[in-house]
């Protein structure tokens, strides 16, 4: 069964700025698209999920459109989510 402690750990490290936004999305993505076992719950299944459109959102910044996530962004939605991972595993 999947777990969230990964994806913990990444949304921490670039809340606190210890990985850039760019770093975090070269090791979230694939993360995400290779954790192929079953979750938990949904709850989990959306938190993981949705920390993995906050990197996805951030590795396409080099496009140009104006409704993806910047540096600033990325640590502001993983420290939300990582506050929500840490609810859920207690």
């Amino acid at each position: 069964m999947a777990i969230l402690e990964p994806f913990l750990v990444l949304a921490e490290a670039v809340s606190d700025g210890r990985l850039s936004a760019a770093e975090f999305s070269q090791v979230c993505l694939p993360l995400y698209k290779n954790y192929g076992e079953p979750y938990p719950s949904t709850d989990h299944y959306r938190a993981a999920t949705d920390l993995s459109y906050v990197a996805l959102d951030h590795d396409a910044a080099g496009t140009g459109a104006s409704d993806l996530l910047d540096g600033d962004q990325v640590r502001s939605k993983a420290a939300e989510i990582a506050e929500r991972m840490r609810l859920l595993l207690r």
